[in-house]
C-alpha cells in the first residue's frame, strides 16, 4: 500500500477495519490467550491421603511437614508463666503418631517462620472421657503469626460464647457453622491465610470437618511472615497430621518453585482479589490521555477502564520499562499494510497489554496483575501521530517498610499545645498491637498524651517525605530532628509534610500527640523514591494516598478547541508564531500559525488543534504550543527579500519584519483566511488549504514586482530528491515538546542556495506544497 493512500484512510475514514484473522481472546492478566500451548503448565504434585480414626493420611507432596507422628523436631517450647524453667525443648507426649499436651509444660512453638499465604492442615481430638465444661473442656488453640486464634475445644454438646467455640476465632467470630465431632474422635483442620496485600486486608478461610466456618474473614495485620503455635490449656489434647504448603492464589505462579523469570512478571490473573479501578479518558481535540501518571502496587489487581472520548480513533498499549514508545509506534509505518491488520498495534516483544483501536466514544476494560517488579511501565497511543503527545506511565511502587518495636508512654494533662514530655513521668507505658501507631485507650477520652518510640528502617540513602495529621497535637522527629508538626487544639485537617535525608540502616522514630478534647485522631506516614507513602498508624484520613496537598493549581483545566466542518481561528501568544500568532484549525486534522509579525508561515502541525485554557484570564500568561504532533517550521523571519544574489545573506529576523504592514485577513465563504498585507508597494494575500497529509499555500501578489526578488520557502539540511525537497529544518522545541521538524516542499522553480530553499518572484502568484517525508 502507498503511503499516500494509507493517509487518505487516515484522514477520511472514521472506523477501522477487522482484523483479517480472528485471533483468540486474551486471558486475564494480557500476557496469554485462550487455550495457548505454550503456557506453563500447573505443577504436578500428589495428593494428601484419607485420614481414618486408626492412622492419618499422607501430606501432599509440595509440603513441608511439621508433624509426621515421630518427634517434635520442628518445635521448641514457649514456656507459661507457672510453668518451669528448663531448655526450648519441648515437653509434650509424642506417641502413636499423636502429640499430647502435658499441662503446665508449656505452648509449642515452630521454629521456623512463614512467608506468604498457606493452607495449613492438622487434625486434634479431645480427651474421649469427658471432664468440665465451657471453656474447661478440652481447650486449646491454634495460633498463625498475625491472625487472631483458632480455637479448639470440644464443643459437641458443650454450650459457651460462640466466638470462644472450637474453630472460632478467638474474641472475633464465631464460626458459622457447629461442626464438631464427638469428644476423642479426630477433626480436621484447613486453614487458608492470606498476608494483607496492597490495598487489601489480610484474609482467613477456616474448613473444620469438610465444612467452610469461616470464609475470607478479613483482618488490619500487616505482617507478611510469622510461625505456628499450639496452645498449653492445661488440657490433653492431641495433634497429629500437622502439615503446611504455599497458598497458590493464582494459577500462572509456581507454589514452592522458583517461577522463571520471564522479560516481564505479569501472568498472574487477578482471581477474586479486589480490584484498583483505574480510568483514563481520551480529551476531545488535544490527542492526550485524562492522566499520564498513575500508581499501582507490585501484583495488585487492577482494572484499568479505557474511554475513548475523542472523535478519533485511540488505543492504550502497556510496554516494559525503558521502552522508546515514540519509536516502537513510528517503526509501524515500515509495513502499513501489517500494521494495518494488526489494528495499529505493534508486533513488539515489548508490549505486554493493549486495548483494541476504539472508535470515537467506545470503552473497553482491561484487568490485569501488575508486575511483580517496581518501575515505571509506559503507555502510549500507537495509532500514526499519536505516540508524542498521547503517552504516560504506570509506576508500580510498594509500600516501605512499617516501624518496629513500636513502644508507647502515657501521659496525663490538659495542655493546649505539645508539652515537653521529656519533663514528665509517664502514667502507663508498653507494646504497641501490630507497631502501627494507634489510640486504644478505653480508660481516657480526653486530657492525655501519648509517645510513640520505636525504629524505621530506610532501605537507602536519600531523601525521605513524612507526613502528619491529628486531632489535636503531633509532633514527628527523626533521630532527635523536628521533620513535622501540627500543633495547637485543631481537627484532623490537611496533611503536614516534612522532608528529611536519611542514611541506609535504622533510625531513631518518635511521635509526640495530646488529645484535649472531641475526636481522637493521629495519623503519620512516609515515603520514599523507591516506595510510596505508606502508613505508619492504623487510622488514615480519607484522601491519604496523595499526601499533603499541592500549595496551588499551576495549571487551568484545557479548553481545547474543536475543529470540525469549518475552520477554527485563534489569535493569541503563540509558541513559535510570536506574540501576534494567528493559529488556524482546517478540517481534515492539518492546523497552521501564521506570524502577523514576520507575515509569514510559522508553523503546521497535525492532529489537535490548541488548548485555549493557557489564555482564558486577561491576555494570558506566556505561549501555548500547539496540541498536536509532527509540527513543522519552515522557516523563520521575513517571506521575501530583494537579494543582489542568491548567495548573499538572508536578511536577520528582527521582532517584526521591517517594512511589512499588516492588512489583516479576510474570510471567505468557507471561512478560510487569506492573510493581507503590503511590502514594498506590493500588495500580498497569503491563502492556505488543508488536503490529506499535506498544506496547499498559495501566494498571490498585486503591483511591480522588483528585480531579484525571492522568496525564502524553508531553511536547513536540504535534498533535491523526486521532483521535491527533503528538508530537515533542524530539531524544534515548544514549551518543553520536541519536534523532528522534517518536511518534504515542491514548488516549482525552487532553487537550493547554501541552507535556504529559495524561489524567485517573477510573476503575480506563487504555490507551494509542504507534506511530511514517508
Amino acid at each position: 500500500m502507498r503511503l499516500s493512500s494509507l493517509l487518505v484512510f487516515l484522514g477520511l475514514v472514521g472506523h477501522l477495519p477487522a482484523a483479517e484473522k480472528k485471533e483468540q481472546p486474551m486471558t486475564p492478566g494480557g500476557v496469554y490467550r485462550a487455550h495457548d500451548m505454550q503456557r506453563p503448565r500447573p505443577q504436578v504434585i500428589s495428593p494428601p491421603g484419607f485420614s481414618t480414626h486408626e492412622k492419618a493420611g499422607s501430606p501432599p507432596s509440595d509440603a513441608k511437614i511439621l508433624f509426621d507422628g515421630k518427634d517434635l523436631s520442628h518445635w521448641k517450647r514457649e514456656p507459661r508463666k507457672d510453668s518451669g524453667t528448663g531448655d526450648d525443648k519441648p515437653q509434650w507426649k509424642v506417641e502413636n503418631g499423636y502429640m499430647e499436651i502435658v499441662g503446665r509444660s508449656g505452648s509449642i512453638r515452630t521454629r521456623d517462620t512463614f512467608k506468604g499465604d498457606g493452607h495449613l492442615h492438622l487434625e486434634w481430638a479431645t480427651p474421649a472421657t469427658v471432664a468440665g465444661n465451657g471453656q474447661g473442656r478440652g481447650n486449646s488453640g491454634v495460633f498463625i503469626g498475625g491472625f487472631p486464634e483458632i480455637q479448639v475445644l470440644d464443643s459437641y454438646q458443650n454450650d459457651t460464647y460462640p466466638d470462644g467455640q472450637a474453630s472460632g476465632l478467638y474474641s472475633h467470630y464465631p464460626p458459622m457453622v457447629n461442626a464438631s465431632r464427638k469428644p476423642g474422635e479426630w477433626q480436621t483442620y484447613d486453614i487458608f491465610f492470606e498476608r494483607a496485600k496492597p490495598g487489601a486486608k489480610a484474609k482467613l478461610t477456616v474448613i473444620h470437618n469438610g465444612i467452610v466456618v469461616h470464609f475470607q474473614r478479613e483482618f488490619d495485620s500487616i505482617a507478611q511472615e510469622g510461625d505456628l503455635m499450639l496452645q498449653d490449656h492445661l488440657n490433653p489434647v492431641r495433634f497429629r497430621n500437622i502439615w503446611l504448603r504455599p497458598l497458590r492464589v493464582d494459577s500462572d505462579k509456581a507454589g514452592l518453585l522458583t517461577p522463571a523469570k520471564a522479560a516481564i512478571e505479569i501472568k498472574k490473573s487477578p482471581g477474586s482479589a479486589p480490584l484498583k479501578i483505574i480510568r483514563i479518558k481520551t480529551m476531545t481535540a488535544q490527542m492526550k490521555y485524562d492522566q499520564n501518571e498513575f500508581v499501582v502496587r507490585p501484583g495488585e489487581a487492577v482494572k484499568v477502564i479505557f474511554e475513548n472520548g475523542d472523535d478519533l480513533p485511540h488505543n492504550i498499549v502497556f510496554c516494559q520499562p525503558g521502552t522508546d514508545t515514540a519509536a516502537m509506534a513510528l517503526k509501524q509505518m515500515e509495513n502499513v499494510e501489517a500494521a494495518l491488520k494488526r489494528n495499529w498495534v505493534p508486533d513488539d516483544k515489548r508490549v505486554w497489554l493493549h486495548s483494541k483501536m476504539l472508535n470515537p466514544h467506545e470503552e473497553e476494560a482491561l484487568t490485569f496483575t501488575a508486575p511483580e517488579k517496581a518501575g515505571d511501565y509506559p503507555f502510549v497511543c500507537t495509532f500514526p501521530g499519536h505516540a508524542l503527545t498521547m503517552n504516560g506511565k504506570m509506576k508500580v511502587l510498594p509500600l516501605g517498610d512499617g516501624l518496629k518495636d513500636l513502644k508507647f508512654a502515657l501521659y496525663q494533662g490538659a495542655w493546649k499545645s505539645l508539652p515537653d514530655f521529656s519533663k514528665l513521668k509517664p502514667h502507663r507505658e508498653g507494646m504497641v498491637e501490630d507497631n502501627l501507631i494507634q489510640i486504644k485507650l478505653d480508660d481516657y477520652k480526653n486530657e492525655f498524651g501519648v509517645v510513640f518510640t520505636g525504629k524505621l528502617h530506610a532501605p537507602r540513602k536519600g531523601s525521605y517525605r513524612f507526613y502528619i495529621t491529628g486531632d489535636d497535637g503531633v509532633r514527628l522527629l527523626v533521630d532527635g530532628k523536628n521533620i513535622v508538626e501540627f500543633d495547637g487544639i485543631h481537627p484532623a485537617g490537611d496533611i503536614k509534610e516534612g522532608s528529611a535525608q536519611l542514611e541506609e540502616g535504622l533510625h531513631d522514630f518518635r511521635l509526640e500527640y495530646f488529645q484535649a478534647g472531641g475526636d481522637i485522631a493521629v495519623f503519620a506516614a512516609w515515603k520514599g523514591s523507591h516506595f510510596d507513602i505508606t502508613p505508619l498508624s492504623k487510622w488514615t484520613p480519607k484522601g491519604w494516598e496523595k499526601g499533603a496537598k499541592p500549595k496551588q493549581k499551576k495549571d487551568f483545566d484545557p479548553i481545547p478547541l474543536v475543529v470540525k466542518n469549518e475552520p477554527v481561528i485563534y489569535r493569541n501568544f503563540i509558541a513559535g508564531a510570536g506574540n501576534r500568532g494567528i493559529a488556524v484549525g482546517y478540517p481534515g486534522g492539518i492546523s497552521v500559525a501564521w506570524s502577523a509579525e514576520q507575515m509569514n508561515l510559522a508553523l503546521i502541525w497535525r492532529g489537535a488543534f490548541m488548548d485555549a485554557s493557557k489564555h482564558w484570564n486577561s491576555r494570558g500568561g506566556g505561549y501555548q504550543a500547539p496540541l498536536g504532533y509532527d509540527v513543522l517550521s519552515p522557516s523563520q523571519g521575513q517571506p521575501f527579500a530583494i537579494l543582489a544574489t542568491p548567495e548573499a545573506a538572508w536578511p536577520e529576523k528582527q521582532e517584526r519584519a521591517p517594512g511589512y504592514a499588516w492588512k489583516g485577513y479576510r474570510l471567505d465563504t468557507s471561512r478560510h483566511p487569506t492573510f493581507l498585507y503590503e511590502w514594498n508597494g506590493l500588495k500580498v494575500a497569503d491563502r492556505c488549504a488543508a488536503a490529506p497529509n499535506q498544506l496547499q499555500r498559495t501566494l498571490k501578489i498585486d503591483g511591480q514586482v522588483p528585480a531579484n526578488m525571492w522568496l525564502r520557502i524553508a531553511s536547513g539540511k536540504i535534498e533535491a530528491k523526486d521532483g521535491g525537497f527533503l528538508i530537515d529544518a533542524g530539531k524544534l522545541n515548544l514549551e518543553g515538546r520536541a519536534f523532528e521538524n522534517k518536511l518534504r516542499i515542491t514548488a516549482a522553480g525552487a532553487r537550493i542556495v547554501g541552507g535556504n530553499l529559495l524561489l524567485p518572484i517573477t510573476g503575480s502568484e506563487v504555490s507551494v506544497t509542504y507534506s511530511w517525508p514517508q
